[in-house]
């Protein structure tokens, strides 16, 4: 196998990690503040990777340019968490699932500014596919707007530039379980400012510690770090709209526990899976020389 379709294959993963975790965080936040859940989901995948940290300490293996990537990285995920959860205390969850997926569409408008790779046209193609299949799919309603659909759309864009970024930071770094720390444990920034004395006060529950126990592994190391090995095989458009494929895996789980999909939902979910392989399907038919 190809080092391009294996890192094809791992990043198709990554949704689908993340969206299984869906009905077990939807339970967790309905109890306990979203901020504590995302400080302490990151703190115990922060602790995972402390070892890479000593081992790296260890050998001399520190370098500035790889801290500065995690610090902006970090930033950039703690914006699209927060002003996720913050914007749901104003819009629904389907309102916020469409405009969160604006960032297919923003990081190949961004891709430029970044001197990477131009996305090629059946690559745009299928980031609009994409969002129209995640309207579908959310049923979003846009009969009125607030200030939190300026919110989503700030945490899309904290996603898009994210994306970007750990795809300009592996091909750069020498040690990317070390970058993923970084990136893993510089996330706490804004949390720990938001929460101020409340980070040292230990949440009780069965519940919110069997989350932050498998959310920390399976849905934040694990995932984090495949995106850092092999997004920059797919490419950062590309990856963004695999990426999405997380409603579609999280509808899927959600269906598996019981909660019944209606028909709009199937289709958006076939339009985004449609999407992720648009550009496979046109090589297949077209050939690999056509530059479209």
């Amino acid at each position: 196998m190809s080092i391009e379709r294996k890192a094809l294959l791992m990043i198709f993963i990554i949704p689908v990690l993340w969206g299984a975790t869906f009905p077990l965080i939807h339970k967790v936040v309905a109890v306990y503040n979203p901020v504590v859940f995302v400080y302490w989901r990151f703190l115990v995948s922060s602790i995972i990777l402390l070892p890479v940290l000593i081992l790296a300490i260890c050998h001399r293996q520190i370098k500035r340019i790889e801290l500065i990537y995690g610090l902006l990285i970090g930033v950039m995920n703690s914006g699209a968490f927060i002003l996720q959860s913050i914007a749901l205390q104003y819009v629904d969850s389907s309102r916020t699932a469409f405009l969160t997926g604006v960032n297919v569409v923003l990081v190949p408008l961004l891709i430029p500014f970044f001197a990477l790779a131009k996305p090629k046209k059946i690559e745009l193609i299928a980031a609009v596919l994409c969002l129209f299949g995640i309207y579908l799919l959310s049923g979003a309603d846009f009969t009125h707007y607030n200030i939190g659909d300026i919110l989503v759309l700030g945490s899309a864009l904290c996603i898009a530039l994210g994306i970007i970024l750990v795809e300009k930071a592996s091909r750069i770094s020498q040690n990317l379980m070390l970058l993923t720390f970084y990136q893993i444990s510089l996330t706490l920034i804004i949390p720990i400012g938001l929460l101020g004395k409340q980070t040292f006060n230990l949440p009780t529950g069965n519940l919110f510690w069997v989350g932050i126990a498998y959310c920390g592994l399976f849905a934040t190391v694990i995932p984090l770090f495949l995106q850092m090995k092999y997004q920059k095989y797919v490419g950062s458009s590309r990856a963004a709209v695999i990426f999405s494929l997380e409603a579609v895996s999280a509808t899927f789980f959600a269906w598996l526990v019981g909660e019944q999909i209606a028909l709009d939902v199937i289709l958006g979910g076939g339009l985004v899976l449609l999407s992720s392989i648009l550009p496979d399907l046109y090589r297949i038919v077209i050939g690999n020389k056509s530059s479209f």
